[in-house]
C-alpha cells in the first residue's frame, strides 16, 4: 500500500511518468511516506545511505555514471542542510539530483516547533529551482502540486540538467492507498524538433479546433507575424488576441468580442499559447482547454490550467516547423467563430469610457501607438477593432495603477515622428501626474484622461455592487476627489482641452486624433468628464446589445408577433 498523503502520491506518480527510478533514502520520520511507498513498488531502484551529506554525494556519482536523474529523500530538522555540499557539486557539474525533503506542515515556521526549519530560502548555486508543495485537500491543491512537481522535474532533466529541490509537507503516516493517481504530465520539447516529433504533433492537430492565443507580446517581427498567419491558414485556426497582442490579420479575433459579448460556447480543442500576461479577463473562457505553450524562457506558464506540452525555444521556429509538409486542416474553427461573431452591434451608448473607446477606435491614425490604463480603459478598447498598424500597449506585467503616463512618455521618445496616444483613467493619471514634468516631452504625445471622479472598477464589479452599491463611493472607490488635470497640465506646457458631453467630445476628437504632428505644437491632455452611472450603463448596454440570449428573445417575440398577425388575418378572411 502507498502513502495516503496525496501530495506524496503525485510526486511518486510523476517520477514514474518521467521515467525516474533511482532513489537514495536516508532514515527519518517525515519521509516515511516516501520510503515506505518506494519500498513496496518494484519500479523504483532504492538505495539506503544513513548520512545525508554522504547520500547527496552518493547521488552525484550515481547520476554521473548512469546518466539518469537520482532522487535523494530525507526528513525534517537539519537533515536537508547536509545535502548542500553534494548539491553544490551537482549544480556546477549539471547533474540531475532531485532533493526531495520531507517535513511536517510548513505553517509552523517561527513558532518554536521542534524539527521545523525554514527551507524556503537557499543558496543560488545548490538548485535550479525550488518548489514547495501544498497539503492536498482540494482539486486546486492537487493542480498546484502537479504544476510544481512538473516544473521541478523538467528543470532537472532538460536544458543541460541540474539539481532541483522539492519540499514535501507531510500530513499522515498511514498506508491504505492501493493505486497511485494519474496526475497531468507536461511533456517537454526542445524547439528544434525532430522530424518524427513534428509529424506526430501535426497528426495531433489535424481535425481539431485549433486556436492560437497571444497575450501581451513584445513588438512582433514581420517574419513571426507571417509565420503565425501561415500556421493559422494551414490549420484553419483562429488567433485570439487583445489590444496588447501585437497581431493583426483577417484570422485574428478580439477575445472579448467572441467570449464576453457574443458569449460563444464553441471553445477550441487545443490552444497554442504565446506571449505574456493578458489584461483581458475574459480569457477565463479558455480555462480547462488543452494547451501547448511555447516558452522562449523554457518555463511552464499554465495560463489555462491544462498545459500538456512545453515547447522550449523560438515561437517563429515552432509555427514554421508545424506547417512544413502538411495539408490544410479538415476542421475550420476560424470560420465557425466568425459565423458566430458576425458584426458587433454598438447601440446608442451613454457618455462613458465605452463610448469614448468606440469613437477613439475609429479614429486612431495609421502607425500610431496607444497606451491603455489597466482594467477599465483596456477592457473597453478590447471590444473594438482598430487600424491594423496601431500598436497597443498596457502595463499588464506588474498590473498596477502606477506608471502609465511615465511609460507612454518613454515610448514616445524612441520615434518623435510617431504619435503616442494614451487612454487612462483619472486615478491612474493623478497617481502618475509628475511624469508630465519630464523635460524631454515633445508634441507627439496626446493623452485622453477619462475622469469619472473615482475608481469605477469597483462599481463595475457585480459582487461588490450587489452588496455595497453607493456605499462603495466613500472609501473603497475614492469617489469625490473632484480633481482636474487642467492647471497642472497647463503649467507643464501641455495644450489642455476638455469635454463634459458627447457634443463637446465629438467637436474635439477628430483634431485630437489627427494624423498630423503639426496639428498641435505642444503635447496634448484631453480630459473627458463622465459619471459612475454612465460608465455602468455603457458597459451594460454594449453587452445587452450583443448577447445572443437577447437576440433570440427578440427573434421569438418577432416570431410570435408574426404568427399572431397571421392568425388575425386568417380569422378576418374567414369572417
Amino acid at each position: 500500500m502507498y502513502s495516503d498523503d496525496k501530495n506524496a502520491q503525485i510526486v511518486l506518480a510523476l517520477l514514474k511518468r518521467y521515467g525516474i527510478k533511482k532513489i537514495v533514502v536516508s532514515p527519518g520520520m517525515t519521509n516515511v511516506p516516501i520510503s515506505r511507498s518506494v519500498q513496496i513498488d518494484p519500479w523504483f531502484e532504492v538505495y539506503s545511505v544513513v548520512d545525508e551529506r554522504s547520500a547527496a554525494y552518493f547521488a552525484t556519482g550515481l547520476a554521473y555514471e548512469s546518466g539518469e536523474p537520482v532522487v535523494i529523500s530525507c526528513t525534517g530538522a537539519t537533515a536537508s542542510r547536509n545535502y548542500l555540499p553534494g548539491l553544490t557539486e551537482a549544480y556546477y557539474r549539471n547533474l540531475p539530483v532531485i532533493a526531495l525533503t520531507s517535513q511536517r506542515q510548513t505553517s509552523d515556521y517561527g513558532n518554536l516547533v521542534p524539527q521545523i526549519t525554514d527551507r524556503t530560502i537557499s543558496q543560488n548555486d545548490v538548485k535550479r529551482v525550488s518548489v514547495h508543495l501544498p497539503i492536498v485537500r482540494t482539486e486546486e491543491d492537487a493542480e498546484r502540486c502537479e504544476i510544481s512537481v512538473n516544473k521541478a522535474l523538467i528543470e532537472a532533466t532538460t536544458r543541460g540538467s541540474g539539481p532541483v529541490h522539492i519540499n514535501l509537507p507531510v500530513e499522515k503516516l498511514s498506508f491504505t492507498t492501493e493505486k497511485l493517481p494519474e496526475p497531468r504530465k507536461i511533456d517537454y520539447y526542445s524547439i528544434e524538433l525532430a522530424r518524427e516529433q513534428i509529424k506526430s504533433l501535426q497528426s495531433e492537430l489535424n481535425g481539431k479546433k485549433i486556436a492560437v492565443f497571444i497575450g501581451a507580446h513584445a513588438k512582433m517581427s514581420e517574419k513571426l507575424h507571417e509565420s503565425i498567419k501561415k500556421f493559422a491558414y494551414t490549420y484553419k485556426a483562429s488567433v485570439l488576441v487583445d489590444q496588447t497582442s501585437g497581431y493583426q490579420s483577417d484570422n485574428a479575433i478580439l477575445l472579448a468580442q467572441i467570449s464576453d459579448l457574443k458569449k460563444s460556447t464553441n471553445r477550441p480543442d487545443i490552444i497554442i499559447d504565446i506571449g505574456s500576461i493578458t489584461g483581458e479577463y475574459s480569457a477565463n473562457w479558455l480555462w480547462g482547454v488543452e494547451t501547448w505553450r511555447i516558452s522562449e524562457d523554457g518555463r511552464i506558464h499554465d495560463r489555462f490550467h491544462k498545459q500538456t506540452k512545453l515547447f522550449d525555444g523560438s515561437e517563429r521556429y515552432f509555427f514554421e516547423a508545424l506547417v512544413f509538409g502538411v495539408s490544410r486542416n479538415k476542421c475550420d474553427y476560424h470560420s465557425q467563430l466568425m459565423a458566430e461573431l458576425g458584426s458587433i452591434t454598438v447601440p446608442e451608448l451613454p457618455f462613458s469610457n465605452t463610448y469614448i473607446s468606440y469613437e477613439l477606435s475609429k479614429r486612431l491614425p495609421h502607425d500610431s501607438t496607444l497606451h491603455m490604463g489597466i482594467l477599465n480603459s483596456l477592457r473597453n478598447m478590447n471590444f473594438f477593432n482598430v487600424d491594423e498598424t496601431v500598436q497597443g500597449v498596457s502595463n499588464v506585467g506588474g498590473f498596477g495603477i502606477d506608471g502609465p503616463i511615465s511609460t507612454l512618455v518613454g515610448q514616445s521618445m524612441v520615434n518623435p515622428n510617431k504619435i503616442t496616444f494614451g487612454l487612462i483613467g483619472d486615478l491612474a493619471a493623478f497617481y502618475d501626474m509628475n511624469a508630465l514634468g519630464i523635460r524631454h516631452i515633445k508634441n507627439n504625445i496626446r493623452i485622453l484622461i477619462v475622469n469619472n471622479n473615482g475608481g469605477v472598477e469597483f462599481r463595475l464589479n457585480d459582487e461588490i455592487e450587489s452588496q455595497l452599491a453607493e456605499d462603495t463611493n466613500e472609501f473603497i472607490s475614492a469617489r469625490g476627489h473632484h480633481g482636474s488635470m487642467k492647471a497642472w497640465a497647463q503649467d507643464m506646457g501641455f495644450h489642455y482641452i476638455s469635454a463634459k458631453s458627447k457634443e463637446d467630445f465629438l467637436s474635439l476628437i477628430d483634431s485630437f486624433c489627427s494624423p498630423s504632428l503639426d496639428t498641435f505644437n505642444q503635447p496634448v491632455i484631453f480630459e473627458v468628464f463622465t459619471t459612475m452611472k454612465g460608465e455602468q450603463d455603457g458597459v451594460r448596454a454594449l453587452h445587452d446589445a450583443n448577447d445572443p440570449k437577447n437576440d433570440s428573445n427578440v427573434d421569438r417575440q418577432a416570431s410570435r408577433a408574426t404568427n399572431l398577425a397571421k392568425k388575425v388575418y386568417r380569422k378576418i378572411k374567414r369572417d
